[in-house]
């Protein structure tokens, strides 16, 4: 029985497609900056169709991501942690598309943390489920949102959100602390720096991050080197907070590319922990074992 099907990550900024055989190896791929931010009018379908359209339509698509938040194709409650494949799987949502696709949605996941307060994420889950090995597991996925993850046999028990790659973005474009910077080049040295200072003082981020100007201000630092500076600030920030959550974890593993998160582990490794990189097809693991829970696949 053939057991191929469609992968769709499909995110806030990005669309991913992967063409996907019965054993989980991507034939091909397309990927185009055409998150669901992108998508005007509610044209998912036809956006879809524009980027696969040469697939077979009797593959199962089977999606995870933004697409099923409020902004998306369509809205899933989350699923409340700890979960697990066969709990996700439960919740997942099938429709037809205009051409006779079969589209099974994946919901996101919940958790509430000590002071009572929810966290949610949507993708991170089916990235997770694709690369767990077992056992008490910790991981990284960076971005516009950063999520550090904890998980047990399996099961995603926790989370906590940091909007740092928001936040940098915010400061570095429209605040006075990126009226100073020039060039795009990334300065290690600086980035170290800020990574550095943030780990010392954690608690002091709003009196910190001014130096980035006055830096500049005293010839002190070039201005092509603030931008790395800046971003290291932030990030030793969330560090330094993910690291006083800490619950025993001897080793992260990072769902995402050297490209995008190579800042990342400098950072973490000026702060003295263990960090890997992970699966990078982690994310068509995992909907290839939500599918099969749920049945979509044998």
């Amino acid at each position: 029985m053939d057991t191929s099907f469609i992968a769709l990550d499909w995110g806030t900024s990005s669309f991913r497609a992967y063409r996907v055989d019965g054993n989980g190896a991507v034939l091909e791929t397309i990927a185009a900056p055409f998150g669901i931010m992108a998508v005007t009018d509610g044209a998912f379908d036809e956006v879809l169709e524009n980027h696969i359209g040469a697939w077979d339509t009797k593959l199962p698509v089977v999606a995870s991501g933004m697409i099923t938040s409020r902004q998306g194709w369509v809205e899933l409650p989350y699923v409340p942690c700890p979960a697990s494949a066969a709990s996700i799987a439960a919740a997942c949502l099938t429709l037809s598309s205009r051409r006779g696709r079969k589209i099974h949605f994946i919901p996101g996941i919940s958790t509430r943390h000590e002071d009572g307060t929810p966290d949610v994420a949507r993708g991170e889950e089916t990235q997770l489920l694709g690369a767990a090995q077992g056992g008490h597991a910790f991981f990284l996925t960076p971005g516009t949102h950063c999520k550090w993850i904890e998980m047990l046999n399996h099961e995603i028990t926790t989370f906590y959100t940091y909007m740092t790659g928001e936040v940098f973005a915010l400061l570095k474009n429209h605040s006075i602390l990126g009226r100073l910077m020039t060039g795009e080049a990334f300065s290690e040295e600086a980035f170290a720096r800020g990574v550095r200072a943030a780990l010392h003082d954690p608690a002091g981020i709003l009196r910190r991050i001014f130096s980035a100007r006055t830096l500049a201000l005293f010839g002190e630092m070039p201005g092509a080197e603030i931008s790395a500076y800046l971003s290291g600030q932030v990030i030793g920030t969330e560090i330094a907070h993910a690291m006083s959550q800490n619950r025993g974890a001897a080793h992260y593993t990072i769902l995402a590319s050297p490209a995008l998160a190579s800042h990342y582990v400098s950072a973490m490794q000026i702060a003295g922990l263990s960090v890997s990189y992970g699966d990078p097809t982690a994310v068509v693991k995992g909907q290839m074992l939500i599918a099969r829970t749920a049945g979509i696949i044998p």
